[in-house]
């Protein structure tokens, strides 16, 4: 079996994908779109405008980071991604439903403030279109994709002042064993999410020497793109 991976640059359910396959060894090969107009592409081939969503090798299309891990779990068992405890099932669904979209809506806010640290977070992705063409874009990819994921300023703001209670909930989940190793789907959805906003700078330092960082960094070592400290409003930072 090879797959055929739909993906945005430094998405972060996409990465949790991409790890998945490798874990699996499924070869696979992907496809970078541009966020906003990839979900004109998503409609015309999956029916949905969603990334991550995988093809593979027998025509099955799947959508979404927790449908492509368990259909990977069913044509390749070992090593097992779904968890089987309660604790992690939950951490996993929270990983997908809870943080996806803080992290999406936190991020896009601060690239709209920073669009020339957009092109960090394509360093290691072949784009549809010329990288000249891309950077002239990135202010305006920056503002559609923080529109179209509710960035708007009093949401970004209300994420952030509940981060820490949301990073308490991750650090407890460490300790109770829900994200532990084993716990592979849940880790990568958590662990995508928390490395992405680690490559904030404002937001970095709430994160880096908790569990939940040590987490994300052991799952995620390397991770493109940064934007640098001062972009976000300080009075927005718990």
């Amino acid at each position: 079996m090879d797959a055929v991976l739909f993906a945005l640059p430094a998405s972060h359910p996409c990465a949790a994908v991409e790890r998945a396959l490798t874990l699996k060894g499924v070869a696979y090969r992907r496809i970078e779109l541009i966020p906003g107009p990839h979900r004109i592409v998503q409609k015309a081939v999956f029916g949905a405008t969603t990334v991550p969503a995988v093809r593979l090798s027998d025509g099955t299309k799947v959508v979404g980071s927790r449908p492509i891990m368990r259909e990977l779990d069913a044509r390749v068992p070992e090593p097992r991604l779904v968890p089987e405890s309660a604790g992690a099932a939950r951490a996993e669904e929270w990983g997908d439903q809870v943080l996806q979209s803080l992290v999406r809506r936190v991020v896009w806010a601060a690239l709209v403030r920073a669009p020339g640290r957009v092109m960090g977070y394509t360093v290691d992705a072949k784009l549809p279109v010329p990288r000249p063409v891309a950077r002239l874009s990135a202010p305006l990819i920056a503002r559609l994709a923080a529109k179209l994921n509710d960035a708007s300023d009093p949401n970004v703001r209300a994420d952030l002042r509940a981060l820490p209670h949301h990073l308490d909930r991750i650090d407890g989940w460490i300790e109770d064993g829900s994200l532990a190793e084993d716990a592979i789907a849940a880790r990568l959805q958590v662990g995508s999410g928390l490395r992405l906003l680690m490559t904030l700078e404002d937001v970095r330092p709430l994160i880096d020497a908790r569990p939940a960082g040590r987490m994300a960094r052991d799952v995620f070592p390397v991770r493109a793109g940064s934007v640098g400290a001062g972009v976000l409003p300080s009075g927005w930072l718990p």
